[in-house]
């Protein structure tokens, strides 16, 4: 077990890894340069990248108004093909996701099995997955971002 210290860091010196793995990609989608902090220009909505306890990529729909998260869970829901095709996996869909915090959002992610993020003997492999599914996520946004901004508007 890791004290909360090591465990900061531990995430300070993956990011900063991480980050410079990254820099050779550019972000055509989002707004922002960063990878570990993606915007995707829709308030409310989150790309993600969960490291505790398992590894995964999460697109959060966060909205304290349920019908209009309800209406972006459902756009997802007819794009879940196209973002299965990018991430070469079919994501899973939660239309009621409990934070533990005792929110409820809705999430779409894939995950890593078997990967321990604080393993820093995993984190070439966990480096290489979050770069292939970052970039499909983006190439993803870069084609359904618009139809999703327009009904969140």
């Amino acid at each position: 077990m890791f004290s909360r210290e090591e465990k900061k860091q531990l995430n300070t010196s993956f990011f900063k890894r991480f980050k410079h793995h990254m820099s050779s990609h550019r972000i055509t989608g989002g707004g922002g340069g960063r990878w570990e902090a993606y915007k995707t220009g829709v308030r409310g909505l989150y790309f993600r990248m969960l490291t505790t306890p398992e590894i995964g990529l999460s697109i959060d729909l966060q909205y304290k108004e349920e019908d209009i998260r309800a209406l972006l869970f459902d756009q997802f829901e007819e794009l879940a093909k196209l973002l299965e095709n990018e991430w070469g996996e079919p994501p899973v869909l939660h239309r009621n996701f409990y934070l533990d915090n005792g929110l409820i959002i809705s999430r779409i992610e894939i995950k890593l099995e078997n990967a321990y993020f604080y393993d820093k003997k995993q984190w070439p492999v966990i480096m290489a997955w979050y770069e292939e599914k970052l970039l499909g996520l983006d190439r993803f946004w870069e084609t359904a971002g618009d139809i999703v901004k327009a009904l969140a508007k």
